[in-house]
């Protein structure tokens, strides 16, 4: 192997290797992009859940705090005992917020983002 040839190998070596990490690197990119779709339209999904469990609640609260008020013949009465359930709840949530919240957010963002890596037909 002349000098030539062996000069011409290692120019080749570089571009494919030069080609390969800029295809890894797009690769990459692709990779985050899809994740982050996944992360914002779980997201959205629970939101607008989310939006919809309030709406419920809302009326549903109005509903027992106007039944609780016939029943005491006093309305105001029947919206402060389903303000106070409410209140007793926002405390004990308060109080076991990491517990409740942090680990089922951790685990269900680390189900996303630890994906493993596989072709498409594979998936899920």
């Amino acid at each position: 192997m002349d000098g030539k040839e062996l000069l011409s190998h290692i120019t080749s070596l570089k571009d494919n290797l030069q080609k390969y990490l800029e295809t890894k690197i797009s690769y990459y990119g692709i990779l985050a992009f899809e994740k982050a779709v996944k992360v914002l339209s779980m997201f959205m999904a629970n939101i607008v859940f989310l939006l919809a469990g309030v709406l419920a609640l809302f009326f549903i609260s109005g509903a027992i705090s106007v039944y609780l008020g016939v029943l005491l013949d006093s309305y105001w009465q029947g919206m402060l005992i389903v303000g106070g359930v409410y209140l007793v709840v926002l405390l004990v949530m308060f109080a076991w917020r990491r517990r409740i919240f942090g680990r089922a957010a951790i685990k269900i963002l680390l189900g996303i983002l630890m994906d493993e890596d596989e072709p498409s037909g594979n998936r899920k």
